[in-house]
């Protein structure tokens, strides 16, 4: 016996066909997520205060919590409930599905002072690929503990020198922390338009020792109160980013005077060496301050 659809059938068969689809890449869509509005692109945002705070993560499906076995960590419950006291910085937690629970996730939580500050920038340094334009990066030079400036020496521009026993230098921590710092920024892919220092060797170092494969141009407004008759120097800084604004992406290296007297100092002191913040021209020439870069931002990357 043969059987035949009549046309209004076989419409309707083709809508419950498409409906039986759809539902069946609905559940197939349906991954395990965490949904806290803290977790954005992969990082979870705390806000530090200096007392203690919390944090809770929160899931669309059961899961645990642990602390990482190899990188900074906290303890924190189960559930994804944790009080802490920590000082800021980028600490790592594990995370497994309860079906699932051989695959495990790790996560960075960022925690920082002015979170949205912070969310703005771990978002600007990821698209500066693409989007540098008119963007300075700002750093205090890396560590530099070896020898001491000695600002009597009868050296003519003693602070151009590399001798510890003229002038204070990069250690093995400065140059650690700036191929850190160097290792990140090629990893970005961030393109260098223009590679600025002030003249002292530990901030010329502290260039060299990202790696970056880019010219490095001197710039006495960049310099060492001790070498620098301008004690609010930030607007030398600023006018050199202004200046700078068509070459791409700038990055700048001084030292801790670019603090004194700065607008925005609240925002990413205490700017210890290795530290830095990012500006931005907006489109009617003027800067934009857009977030604190401690050295330790840059372990997410």
């Amino acid at each position: 016996m043969k059987y035949y659809f009549k046309p209004i059938h076989l419409v309707m068969l083709m809508l419950v066909s498409l409906s039986i689809s759809s539902c069946l890449e609905e559940v197939e869509k349906e991954e395990s997520l965490i949904t806290s509005e803290d977790f954005i692109d992969g990082v979870f945002y705390v806000e530090h205060t200096d007392e203690v705070y919390q944090i809770n993560i929160e899931t669309n499906k059961p899961a645990k919590f642990y602390p990482n076995t190899e990188l900074q960590t906290f303890e924190i419950e189960e559930s994804g409930f944790a009080e802490l006291e920590l000082p800021e910085g980028v600490y790592w937690i594990d995370c497994s599905f309860d079906e699932s629970p051989n695959i495990i996730q790790t996560i960075p939580i960022l925690i920082m002072k002015h979170k949205a500050n912070a969310v703005r920038t771990v978002g600007a340094l990821r698209k500066m690929k693409e989007d540098h334009q008119g963007i300075a990066l700002v750093l205090r030079h890396t560590d530099a503990r070896t020898g001491d400036d000695i600002v009597d020496s009868p050296l003519p521009e003693w602070w151009k020198s590399c001798d510890p026993q003229v002038a204070r230098q990069m250690d093995e921590n400065g140059r650690r922390n700036g191929k850190k710092i160097g290792d990140a920024i090629k990893k970005l892919q961030i393109p260098i338009g223009i590679a600025l220092s002030s003249e002292f060797c530990r901030a010329v170092q502290t260039i060299e020792a990202m790696e970056l494969n880019h010219p490095i141009i001197t710039d006495s407004r960049l310099n060492h109160e001790n070498a620098n008759p301008n004690e609010l120097m930030f607007e030398d800084v600023f006018d050199i980013i202004k200046e700078n604004q068509t070459a791409g992406f700038q990055l700048l290296v001084g030292h801790f005077n670019i603090l004194t007297g700065n607008p925005h100092r609240d925002l990413f002191r205490p700017f210890n060496m290795s530290d830095g913040f990012l500006m931005k021209v907006n489109s009617q020439g003027q800067l934009e301050f857009v977030g604190s870069v401690p050295l330790y931002l840059w372990s997410l990357f």
